[in-house]
């Protein structure tokens, strides 16, 4: 079968790969869509080095159809649209028997960085992480773990009625992030950015105020629309140090910062003890855990959230290449590219 294997930074490529095998708890999933994340960029780059297992195939963010499942799969039938996990938790650590799969203590690993992954025609997923994809399409169901990284970040926040919340950072996870923080009902919904695109790409998903920090003051913009308050909730996306400094500043009293993802630079924040005394809980969120699946699952059903409005671009998996440099080249036209191996549909 044709899979798209990254070999070291720098060298990948389509190529003909054995099909996977299936085992006793396990499913073959045959991939309808699959989603280009920034890190799979970063991996065939050599930006991201940490928890690879390469050779392997990319692709973390997809769906598809079972193909073929082992004996002791009983959730899934032989046919079924099923969202697919990326994190592959034990279920037996601390972490996992607390439902925090995505901090798996017991040897975690990942679909497509550590273990095959979804730029393929078919892909061996356990059992375990397969989840029917009732009432979902399939690019729906191809955006599940971007939308479950926002619905965990939203979640985080613990955003009352009422609250005004501030989104920094408006790329994929951000823009979900937002839509996921709208189902708390805030009064304010602001997003912060330094893309004009990007911005007038959040107006159209829902009524926000925007702010673009390369035209206006942010801090003081955010304490106009606030009436001096400063921001309940703050949930950033940027990943960056300014970004995190931003947040700080921000943010208002009693409020509740969520830092979302890796920077992967262990860069240093500049900030003081008195940052702290508005008070300020600050609370770090990676990964999706498997409950936030089922959560986005049902808040996409239910047409609360539209997670396939970010996508832009659709390629076959033989055009692969054609959807990289877009991604690269064509920065403010991108949001969110869908690659097909069985033919766009």
């Amino acid at each position: 079968m044709r899979a798209l294997v990254c070999q070291a930074p720098h060298r990948y490529g389509l190529a003909d790969v054995p099909p996977p095998v299936c085992a006793y708890d396990g499913v073959i999933v045959k991939v309808l869509a699959a989603a280009i994340c920034h890190s799979d960029l970063d991996i065939i780059i050599g930006r991201r080095r940490h928890s690879l297992n390469l050779p392997t195939t990319l692709g973390h963010e997809f769906a598809g159809v079972v193909a073929e499942k082992g004996e002791g799969v009983r959730h899934v039938s032989q046919g079924d649209l099923v969202v697919c996990e990326c994190i592959v938790w034990c279920g037996t650590c601390p972490a996992c028997r607390r439902g925090m799969t995505s901090a798996c203590e017991g040897g975690i690993s990942e679909l497509g960085t550590m273990m095959p992954g979804g730029f393929a025609e078919y892909v061996y997923v356990p059992g375990r992480l397969a989840h029917r994809a009732n009432g979902l399409s399939v690019e729906e169901a191809a955006l599940m773990e971007p939308a479950g990284n926002g619905c965990h970040a939203a979640e985080k926040a613990g955003i009352l009625a009422g609250d005004s919340v501030a989104v920094i950072g408006p790329g994929p996870i951000g823009l979900l992030a937002m839509q996921f923080a709208s189902t708390y009902n805030p009064s304010d919904m602001i997003v912060i950015g330094t893309r004009g695109s990007r911005l007038e790409f959040a107006q159209k998903l829902r009524p926000v105020h925007t702010i673009n920090i390369n035209e206006v003051e942010a801090v003081q913009s955010v304490m106009e629309i606030t009436n001096g308050r400063g921001a309940d909730r703050v949930i950033n996306c940027a990943t960056t140090d300014a970004s995190c400094e931003l947040a700080l500043k921000i943010a208002g009293r009693n409020s509740t910062i969520v830092i979302e993802g890796l920077s992967g630079t262990n860069m240093p924040l500049s900030v003081t003890m008195d940052d702290f005394n508005k008070p300020v809980s600050i609370i770090g969120v990676n990964g999706v855990y498997s409950r936030h699946y089922v959560q986005a699952m049902a808040l996409v059903k239910n047409k609360a959230v539209d997670p396939a409005r970010l996508v832009t671009h659709r390629y076959t998996l033989d055009r692969i290449d054609d959807a990289f440099r877009v991604i690269k080249e064509e920065r403010d036209a991108v949001m969110k590219v869908l690659i097909y191996p069985d033919g766009l549909p």
